[in-house]
């Protein structure tokens, strides 16, 4: 059943932006595939039963850039069931999640079931643009803007500092919305058909969650929200996870963040899920219905995930008292607890002490590891191994953590150091990418 939501305008043109699928993602060593099947098979109902004209996915539909055949499997039943429900097209671009050449392979054959895919940045600037629902009668114009990697932005040259590549990625963001955005008024803007730009970025003043990986070398290609071009009616963005309107009314567009489908992090277990609803106006005018007001629709809660806090001495007492309120999936929780010693194994007593309780415990951690930023965690008086288990699965933050140790060195070499990691850790990405194809 879907949230009630106003009807769709009197030939309005109506669209859904949702992005940061991540098919095939693991929660430590739980599979996400139930949640993502019955989000996919809803998503299917929210189109027929608000005559959803278009879905505009932005980046990230698979977690990695290898992703298992399940993942998909699941993307390409979820495409075909799309068309076969008929009437709604779909417009997908990679995120830095995905391999731009494997999303992009079966292009050809998706654009026959009304799913246009743009993996890589495509060169000409009006090749970025979809008319719909054709190019002879549009009612929007998409501006399909792939996640854009350094080497879309920028040359890389000896000697850069810190700020130099901040400027050169910012800039080379602009550069590539405002050459779509001219391309835009050269061929499709007397038609009145506004233009809605896509894109997988960071915004600056948006809030992350801890699941989301950094994009650009040291996390740098991060976008004032009023940098956009006035042509857009709305800039529709994946990347962060929580639903959210970064700039406001102070944005020389609207910039908005669908966030996740699923919360795909402890850190994300209290958001409100949802995808977005925009209608265009059937008048021509190159106007939306409510702009300024988005709106949200909910997605359905399949799967609670669930903090617990508690202290070393009550973690049996909390854990018996914790209600679940289950959904249709068995709740998963993780256990935060305060107040432990080096040597308590509380891996060993959350475990003992869940047995035959109506949830899961996924992950255990102590409170004094939850600060994300390596570099400001306290981590005197734990081991090695407790140190390297509280990290994620973030290349980076284990290099910070390896930074915080070498205390001899001066910040100016640190920061070079750093540098020279995020550009070995981009390679290693795209090198990757290119692995996914071979």
């Amino acid at each position: 059943m879907t949230m009630a939501l106003h009807p769709k305008p009197a030939g309005a043109f109506r669209l859904l932006h949702t992005a940061d699928w991540h098919l095939g993602k693991l929660l430590n060593d739980r599979s996400r595939e139930e949640e993502h099947r019955r989000f996919l098979l809803w998503l299917i109902d929210a189109v027929q039963d608000h005559q959803v004209d278009v879905i505009l996915v932005a980046g990230d539909v698979f977690d990695t850039a290898n992703p298992p055949n399940s993942a998909l499997e699941q993307y390409y039943s979820f495409v075909a069931a799309l068309h076969r429900a008929g009437g709604c097209s779909l417009v997908v671009i990679a995120g830095n999640h995905d391999s731009a050449a494997q999303l992009e392979a079966p292009r050809r054959a998706l654009q026959s079931l009304g799913a246009y895919v743009v993996g890589a940045l495509p060169v000409a600037p009006e090749e970025r643009l979809i008319p719909l629902p054709s190019a002879d009668a549009p009612r929007v114009v998409v501006a399909a803007v792939p996640f854009l990697r350094d080497r879309d932005l920028r040359i890389g040259r000896a000697g850069e500092t810190y700020d130099d590549i901040q400027t050169q990625l910012v800039q080379g963001i602009e550069r590539v919305y405002t050459e779509t955005a001219s391309a835009y008024r050269e061929r499709f803007a007397a038609t009145g058909a506004p233009l809605l730009g896509m894109g997988h970025l960071t915004v600056l003043g948006a809030a992350p969650s801890d699941s989301e990986r950094a994009i650009h070398i040291g996390g740098l290609g991060s976008v004032p929200s009023n940098r956009f071009p006035d042509d857009f009616a709305a800039i529709l963005l994946g990347h962060l996870h929580r639903p959210q309107n970064p700039g406001g009314a102070n944005s020389a567009c609207s910039v908005w963040y669908s966030g996740s489908p699923i919360p795909l992090s402890f850190s994300e277990a209290e958001d409100q899920k949802q995808v977005l609803i925009l209608d265009v106006n059937p008048q021509g005018s190159g106007e939306l219905w409510g702009t300024t007001s988005v709106t949200p629709l909910p997605t359905p809660a399949t799967r609670r995930l669930v903090q617990l806090r508690t202290a070393a001495g009550r973690i049996e007492e909390t854990l018996a008292a914790f209600d679940p309120n289950t959904a249709e999936l068995p709740t998963w929780v993780e256990v935060i607890v305060s107040e432990a010693s080096t040597v308590d194994d509380l891996s060993a007593r959350v475990t003992e002490a869940a047995a035959g309780l109506p949830f899961e415990v996924v992950r255990v951690v102590r409170a004094d590891r939850l600060v994300p930023d390596a570099a400001e965690r306290d981590t005197s008086g734990l081991s090695d191994a407790e140190v390297i288990e509280s990290l994620t699965d973030d290349p980076r933050r284990v290099f910070e953590e390896l930074l915080t140790r070498e205390t001899s060195l001066e910040p100016a070499r640190a920061e070079s150091l750093r540098t020279a990691f995020a550009r070995l850790l981009d390679r290693y990405h795209q090198q990757q990418e290119s692995g996914a194809t071979r």
